[in-house]
């Protein structure tokens, strides 16, 4: 139930309604209140007053509703009165959809509004409106959306069907039809119901993966910090889960394997080490693909060595150890910090694989560099020992995303496991682990920098200047910058009036990386959370947000340029970033350089 103020001319009367609304909303438990979007000419006096609203029913958490057109002029003007508003989370958008007779001119081409859905997707939609007026009639007299509005409604339901609502508005155009109800509105409810049991919908919404992942949805998570903090029994189980994940693990250790030359003529002792085993998966794995490897021979020998720190993990480990019978007599778990690995703990064995799963959602976030390169240089391994991965490349995208910014701007008043709220300069220069939902990729990500293993450099400190060239689609195939990139989409907006979108607003970068496992020759394991090669299934890896203290418009055919610095110093590393929008040599706006010297945030050594 949502209470509705009717379009009215901006008077003094008009404001008061709407006062009036929000307090009769508030006193009745109505969760949502929906208000008419003002002409362009009123917009800081209209948004004078739903800021003044929206403070005064946050609280309560009352949303207050903008109603908004699919047009560009409609989303700049809801776009003016939400940075007037300064982002407050409680106001948000519900899209009316129009009926089929406004959109057969070039410039309403499927394409461009499929631009504009994908734009409108980071802009706070809370719900989309559809008149009774725009659904068509099939042959046996039910409602039904055109072929035009199915292919909108279907992309909005794919990307935020766990979070929109979908509202059916004004009187009834097919109450002559069976059921109608007391509201003659059933046929319309049906057909929604419907609509959203389609595959593809219950493709993107119903698999166990996204069941798991709802309660992550646009829930900002600080970073692991992997040397300073133990993990808790029920991360391991969750990151346990992937079915992608592992079997490209056990991949990479058979080839690995192979490529060593193993003959089975000559007892050998194949030595692998697991830096930072956790439970053991990564273990298992390693077993299992020596199996795989193994002939009928008995000459080849195994021997792995759990390398773990955690004393939960190790109990866990010492368990399967002594009782799993693939374990008995193969595995060795040794409590140490994978840095400080001496030769005499492993019995003099040098080790001939390293696996590990060190990474981060920027890949080297949780300093995967800091641990295994010094273990590589060490009397532990020699010239030939191969580290799995061998390399990890990260890389950042333009966001465009009112609840991540607003997420951000939230973590500056609540406590932090027990500590002080972080204050606004913290919170708005710290980078988040999200599985973003509500949220915009606007360009395809580019390259940062890459790691390789094993590293003749100390030099850990890294450098990128990237520049976006103007995309008028908005990358709209990438999605919220999680996941493959959708190559239907791509084909819908290549034909689009790309003149016809406006401009944007990003609110950050969004960090994602690939790894290659294992590489010899043409053969390659790889994986990656990067939508340029997304794999596909794979959860234990969201992307690291970066939030703009401030947000930054993007006028169309404007250019952007990024600066991100990875930084280390005695025992901390820590990352800065900064932003500028340019267009024919002249600067448009720009971002401050975040975190400089971390001193907002940064991961302990």
């Amino acid at each position: 139930m949502v209470g509705v103020v009717q379009e009215e001319n901006i008077s003094d009367t008009f404001f008061e309604r709407m006062s009036e609304q929000v307090e009769w909303a508030l006193h009745l438990g109505i969760p949502a209140v929906i208000l008419p979007l003002c002409p362009s000419d009123a917009i800081p006096e209209y948004a004078r007053a739903i800021l003044s609203l929206g403070l005064e029913s946050q609280p309560n958490n009352l949303q207050i509703w903008i109603r908004t057109r699919l047009s560009v002029s409609s989303l700049e003007d809801y776009e003016n009165v939400l940075r007037l508003c300064d982002g407050l989370s409680n106001i948000g958008m519900i899209l009316d959809f129009e009926p089929v007779s406004t959109m057969n001119s070039a410039a309403a081409t499927v394409g461009t509004r499929m631009i504009l859905i994908h734009k409108v997707i980071g802009m706070q939609l809370k719900a989309i409106s559809l008149s009774g007026k725009i659904f068509l009639t099939n042959k046996k007299g039910y409602p039904t959306l055109a072929k035009s509005h199915q292919v909108l409604f279907m992309e909005i339901m794919k990307r935020l069907g766990r979070t929109v609502r979908v509202l059916v508005e004004g009187p009834s155009l097919h109450d002559d039809v069976e059921n109608t109800g007391k509201t003659k509105c059933m046929p319309y409810l049906q057909y929604i119901r419907h609509f959203r049991t389609r595959d593809e919908i219950t493709a993107a919404l119903d698999t166990e993966e996204a069941i798991l992942e709802t309660p992550y949805l646009d829930s900002l998570q600080r970073p692991l910090q992997p040397l300073k903090d133990h993990l808790e029994f029920s991360m391991y189980e969750t990151f346990e889960k992937d079915p992608i994940k592992y079997a490209k693990y056990q991949e990479a250790v058979y080839m690995a394997l192979k490529s060593k030359g193993l003959s089975n003529d000559v007892p050998e002792v194949v030595t692998i080490a697991v830096a930072g085993a956790g439970r053991g998966p990564l273990v298992m794995r390693s077993i299992q693909a020596f199996h795989q490897l193994q002939t009928d021979s008995q000459s080849l020998t195994l021997k792995v060595y759990a390398l773990e720190k955690n004393p939960s993990a190790l109990i866990y480990l010492e368990s399967m150890a002594r009782n799993n019978p693939l374990w008995q007599g193969v595995v060795t778990v040794i409590n140490t910090d994978v840095r400080k690995l001496t030769l005499e703990q492993l019995n003099g064995n040098q080790i001939d694989i390293i696996v590990s799963e060190l990474l981060g959602s920027f890949g080297d976030n949780e300093l995967s560099p800091e641990c295994l390169d010094p273990l590589l240089a060490s009397e532990c391994c020699n010239k030939t020992t191969i580290s799995i991965p061998m390399q990890y490349s990260a890389f950042v995208a333009p966001v465009s995303s009112c609840r991540l910014h607003a997420e951000a701007t939230q973590q500056a008043q609540v406590p932090h496991e027990g500590a002080q709220p972080l204050g606004i300069q913290k919170a708005m220069e710290t980078s988040y682990v999200v599985r973003t939902h509500a949220a915009s990729q606007t360009h395809a990500e580019q390259l940062c920098w890459t790691f390789n293993h094993p590293s003749t450099s100390l030099n850990k400190e890294r450098t990128a200047t990237l520049e976006f060239a103007p995309d008028p689609t908005f990358a709209s195939s990438y999605g919220c910058g999680y996941g493959p990139i959708n190559p239907t989409i791509s084909s819908i907006v290549a034909e689009a009036q790309t003149s016809q979108t406006g401009s944007i607003t990003i609110h950050g970068l969004l960090g994602s990386f690939t790894a290659i496992l294992f590489s010899n020759g043409g053969s390659k394991c790889e994986i990656s959370i990067a939508p340029h090669e997304f794999s596909d299934g794979m959860f234990s890896w969201f992307p690291i947000y970066f939030p703009f203290r401030e947000p930054l418009r993007i006028p169309a055919g404007s250019n952007i340029s990024v600066n991100m610095w990875r930084k280390t110093k005695e025992n901390r590393v820590w990352f800065e970033w900064c932003a500028k929008v340019h267009r024919d040599g002249e600067i448009i706006a720009s971002t401050p350089i975040h975190n400089p010297n971390g001193r907002s945030s940064y991961v302990s050594m």
